[in-house]
């Protein structure tokens, strides 16, 4: 009677310590943004990049380089005619006019007035309870 050749099974590979703590590990609570704006003011791109990158922990030329890749990626989704949800702030989206006829108002003479497309943006819900206070 032949023996059967018994098979050697490989070790069963060991769970790297990174793996388990990534698994076992909550998700970070979201850190407060420091913001030096006032009301009423213009926040510039280089004050804007600076906010993002100490909110980031990284430096200004790194929050740079991921803002603009962030934005280049919206514009190119809008220009394809996609809405583009932006979190809990709102949707940005390319809109279609039709063409119709309007007045010119010192002559009321009717105008024919052509089809356009206009970039818009529309807030989210959360945004809009955010800025209108809880009302």
């Amino acid at each position: 009677m032949a023996k059967k050749a018994a098979k050697k099974k490989a070790p069963a590979k060991k769970k790297s310590a990174a793996r388990k703590s990534a698994k076992k590990a909550a998700p970070a609570p979201a850190k407060a943004v420091k913001v030096t704006a006032t009301a009423g003011k213009t926040v510039t791109a280089s004050a804007l990049l600076q906010s993002v990158a100490d909110h980031l922990g990284v430096k200004k030329s790194e929050a740079k380089a991921m803002v603009e890749g962030y934005t280049d990626v919206v514009k190119a989704y809008v220009l394809k005619g996609a809405k583009v949800k932006i979190g809990d702030i709102g949707m940005v989206m390319v809109r279609h006019r039709k063409a119709r006829m309007g007045r010119n108002p010192q002559t009321g003479e009717p105008v024919k007035i052509k089809a356009s497309k206009k970039l818009a943006f529309r807030q989210s819900a959360v945004m809009k309870a955010q800025v209108m206070g809880g009302r």
